[in-house]
């Protein structure tokens, strides 16, 4: 259980889900979401990437997230392209970065036929590259961070022709397409909001409100920290972070991400969903005798959290 203990939501698609896991674990959610998409307005770029996957002929389309696919289709079926799109994709092999774009996928009934053991762009390298992909052709709908990695591995590996699109990308706030996105989605979103980023950071470093706090995505840990710099609040956020507050990421791209900016993760599940994530984060609060009992109050959490991260 997570009696007494205030646990901070960085996600935004899925921050009252989240709260709602907290709660059902006797958590108190503090709902602080970093991290927004802004959705492209010119579709020319995706028109044309369109195009190369109807008309190339290609042999794997990688799809790196759930608002990739549903993004990707929204602009087909306005340029009346959706139709072929799916036949194209359904004779294609289609691989997801994780079930997320997987369960997106889905809904327009197109197979995922691979999905990586580990959801990072090497992680989708090593198994692109477990297969025959010299002289191939690859479609990559990334997510609203691209790299140019991933490309690189895969020519050297002998791959023939990369098309990349990115329908999307990060940001602190959320435009009206990203909206829409996360709509077509069915997602309660809580969207982004500066002041309320600046909150938390007060509360965590000046007030020990906070006691653990929970990244979902590796933008909801850069945009933190952009803001924390903005304000001139990194390395004091840093430091606060590292004592006083237990860490809880999601999944390997998301603790690299937070590794990147000097913060080791307490907490990773084994399986990378939000349930598997909050359960973890109970085992790791069991762990100190001093979590067994059965109240808290805000005076004793700095000793708590003390305890567990030493």
């Amino acid at each position: 259980m997570l009696t007494g203990i205030t646990v901070a939501i960085t996600a935004s698609r899925r921050a009252t889900e989240l709260a709602s896991l907290i709660t059902k674990f006797k958590g108190i959610p503090y709902l602080a979401p970093t991290v927004g998409i802004h959705a492209k307005q010119d579709i020319i770029d995706i028109k044309n990437f369109i195009n190369k996957i109807v008309d190339e002929n290609i042999d794997y389309a990688v799809f790196m997230t759930g608002p990739g696919v549903f993004s990707l289709m929204s602009t087909a079926k306005k340029l009346e392209m959706e139709k072929r799109l799916i036949e194209i994709l359904k004779k294609t092999t289609v691989v997801a970065r994780s079930m997320k774009p997987q369960s997106a996928l889905a809904k327009f009934g197109i197979k995922t036929h691979l999905i990586p053991h580990e959801n990072t762009v090497k992680g989708i390298s090593d198994l692109l590259k477990s297969h025959t992909i010299a002289e191939k052709k690859i479609a990559i709908i990334w997510h609203g961070s691209y790299s140019t990695i991933l490309r690189d591995d895969l020519y050297l590996a002998g791959a023939r022709d990369i098309f990349e699109i990115y329908p999307y990308v990060y940001s602190l706030d959320l435009n009206y397409g990203g909206s829409k996105i996360l709509d077509d989605m069915g997602f309660n979103y809580v969207s982004p909001n500066e002041a309320k980023v600046v909150k938390l950071m007060d509360d965590i470093i000046n007030n020990g409100l906070v006691d653990a706090i929970t990244f979902t995505s590796p933008p909801s840990v850069r945009d933190l920290f952009k803001v924390a710099s903005k304000h001139k609040l990194k390395e004091r956020l840093q430091l606060s972070l590292n004592k006083q507050v237990i860490i809880v990421s999601i999944g390997p791209s998301t603790s690299n991400a937070l590794n990147e900016n000097g913060i080791p993760v307490d907490v990773m599940p084994k399986v990378y969903r939000m349930g598997a994530m909050i359960k973890s984060l109970c085992d790791y609060l069991h762990q100190s005798d001093l979590l067994k009992k059965n109240s808290f109050n805000y005076k004793i959490h700095t000793n708590i959290r003390e305890s567990i991260k030493s």
